[in-house]
């Protein structure tokens, strides 16, 4: 214990020493993180204020490394509040809460990482992979039949899915179709989750219309013949009509950021709350939708990044055609829709955290588009490309409404109890914020890089411009892979290859998804629990 009690000295010492190296200050905090695992009962509480000072400190901050010092530092402090050592694990736990407000820059990154890595407790469903079938081939009059009356002279496509409203009943047929490149197991994946979430999830306290998969002989998946309406080449689906089949809520394309729907504030507010609840009641349970809407640091790059151009919110980079991503979200007035981005995970770790990460970033951008969807033709640059100034269009008070609210539903449907007190981040300077920079199309231009280019045939790349602004003729004239292209396909939240243009929505993501981390883990042990 007395040789323990003079290394964490001798390692404090360092790590506070403005003489000492980097280098060496670093060494320091991964020796602290490590004696916190192996000696947690020789830690003393000054040892963890002198943690958290650590991760105030500008000296540190200002270096290009100092996240990965920080990193240590912040799992020290974790690896303490699981030996649930009383007094010392409460004080950690109330440091650490403090710091998910109060940390800036890589600090802030590393101790939301930390404390979102907890391990937690949880009554885990568990599910079977889901394994491919053959796909028969069946007519579209067969499927009419089975579903005992529909209105085909109403068949309309939403998307790539082709929706015909039953003849009795708040219901629609939903045939939805498979594209060009995808595989069918997605569509399998889709009606699996559609029957499990059917079978363990139909009494949920809040509003839930859970499609219901159409199976025929016991095939869910299916090459239709004689669709009444042919898809649209643009939708570019599969050429053997590979489709799924089934029965939802006449809401169901309702979506939940279109002021059209809604005759007063409050009824987008209650969809914003139901479907807050049911991302993370779901995840809490390891059900993680993972799309509510689709996020992209660089859309044009998909195709050849390793990351396939989505967007790691961590990062804090860039964000692409911000107004895009939330053009069809993924839930809406029935609630969640989609699917086919239901993935089983575990109930602990970085996965999990960066999942309630991306689901709480895409609740803000969801509210800020609500209020710009107002007045769609209003975006881009003017005629003398200015950016298009869009902030009348936004109520403040109610964005911060908007916003308390729903994450407050959020952090309910994981914790399983009332959100105590205030926001984890200055919710006020984030609704300014976001008025100011979603409120005004400062970033519009991506460019459209040789490499790109040349990885495109001649059609395609025609296409391309074509569906970003450029007439037949001018797309006709422009060489292909000579040079880079600036288009304009904003708005984005930041410039091209430069950070996201409002780091504050990054700050509010990170720290509300480890509250909800934290809070959970300490609801889940019998000594945090009673301190909390």
């Amino acid at each position: 214990m007395e040789t323990a009690l003079k290394q964490i000295l001798f390692e404090e010492q360092t790590l506070h020493s403005s003489h000492a190296e980097f280098s060496a200050r670093y060494l320091a905090a991964c020796n602290l993180h490590a004696l916190a695992r192996s000696q947690p009962h020789s830690m003393r509480i000054d040892n963890i204020i002198n943690l958290e000072k650590s991760m105030h400190d500008p000296q540190i901050l200002l270096q290009r490394q100092s996240y990965f010092l920080f990193r240590e530092a912040a799992r020290a402090m974790t690896a303490i509040v699981m030996c649930n050592i009383p007094d010392l694990t409460e004080h950690t736990l109330a440091t650490l809460k403090r710091l998910l407000r109060t940390a800036t820059g890589n600090s802030h990154r590393a101790v939301t990482e930390a404390v979102g890595s907890l391990p937690l407790i949880s009554n885990q469903h568990f599910h079977h992979k889901t394994e491919e079938q053959d796909i028969p081939c069946v007519s579209f009059k067969k499927i009419a039949e089975k579903c005992g009356g529909i209105s085909v002279a109403k068949a309309v496509f939403n998307g790539r899915s082709l929706t015909l409203p039953f003849n009795s009943g708040k219901k629609i047929l939903v045939i939805k179709l498979a594209r060009r490149d995808d595989s069918p197991a997605n569509l399998f994946t889709e009606t699996y989750w559609m029957k499990y979430l059917r079978k363990y999830f139909s009494s949920l306290p809040v509003r839930f219309n859970i499609p219901e998969p159409l199976e025929l002989e016991g095939f869910s998946v299916f090459r239709i013949k004689d669709l009444p309406i042919i898809p649209p080449d643009d939708l570019h689906c599969h050429p053997e009509t590979i489709a799924i089949a089934f029965a939802a809520h006449s809401e169901y394309y309702a979506y939940a950021n279109e002021p059209s729907h809604y005759r007063q504030f409050s009824e987008l507010k209650d969809v914003m709350i139901r479907n807050g609840w049911l991302f993370s009641h779901l995840a809490s349970q390891g059900i993680v939708h993972t799309a509510p809407i689709p996020l992209f640091h660089n859309r044009v790059q998909s195709h050849r990044r390793e990351d396939n151009g989505l967007y790691d919110w961590p990062l804090a980079g860039r964000l692409d055609q911000w107004l895009s991503s939330c053009r069809h979200p993924n839930f809406g007035l029935s609630g969640i829709r989609d699917f086919e981005h239901f993935q089983a995970t575990e109930i602990s770790g970085e996965k999990l955290y960066w999942n309630l990460g991306a689901h709480i970033l895409s609740l803000l951008l969801i509210s800020a588009s609500y209020f710009r969807n107002r007045e769609k033709g209003v975006r881009g640059l003017s005629p003398e490309g200015k950016p298009v100034d869009a902030r009348y269009l936004f109520d403040e008070n109610y964005l911060i409404e908007l916003i308390r609210e729903t994450l407050e539903s959020y952090y309910k449907g994981f914790v399983g109890h009332d959100f105590p007190g205030d926001m984890p981040f200055d919710l006020k300077t984030l609704a300014s914020r976001m008025v100011e920079e979603m409120g005004v199309d400062h970033h519009m231009k991506e460019m459209l890089r040789q490499v790109d280019q040349r990885q495109m045939n001649d059609r395609e790349f025609r296409l391309f411009l074509e569906e970003r602004g450029f007439t037949v003729k001018q797309a006709a004239r422009v060489p292909k892979g000579e040079q880079d292209i600036v288009l304009h396909t904003g708005p984005h939240l930041g410039g091209f290859n430069a950070g996201i243009s409002i780091p504050e929505l990054i700050t509010a993501s990170a720290s509300m998804a480890a509250t909800c981390v934290l809070d959970r883990y300490a609801g889940g042990n019998s000594l945090l629990q009673a301190i909390h």
